[in-house]
């Protein structure tokens, strides 16, 4: 094996494990900030710009770049962040019910 061939498995192996990493932490919720999520996506054009030149001739090459472009998408979705928002909104709601009933409360005594 050349060592140009050896560089090139290393490059696309390095990428791979990068945007897994950066998937995991976007379905573990730790890629929270919308802000985040830009400058993460911007990172991700960057690879996929590097990798580019590669994707004519290698297989692993253009399945990375297609998956990283779909996980590019998915940061710049805003779907999961109100997903999310309103996930918290039901919590507070529920919480807040649980907590009245417990002290033997309406919740419209408590608003009047």
């Amino acid at each position: 094996m050349k060592q140009e061939d050896v560089l090139h498995s290393d490059v696309i192996n390095y990428f791979s494990s990068e945007f897994a990493a950066l998937e995991e932490r976007l379905k573990s919720g730790r890629l929270e900030d919308y802000r985040e999520r830009v400058l993460v996506s911007r990172k991700i054009s960057e690879a996929v710009h590097l990798l580019s030149p590669y994707v004519r001739s290698d297989p692993r090459a253009r399945h990375l770049v297609k998956n990283a472009e779909a996980l590019r998408k998915e940061l710049l979705s805003v779907r999961s962040i109100i997903a999310k928002q309103l996930l918290q909104k039901d919590k507070q709601s529920l919480l807040q019910a649980i907590l009245m009933r417990k002290k033997g409360r309406r919740p419209d005594e408590l608003a009047g």
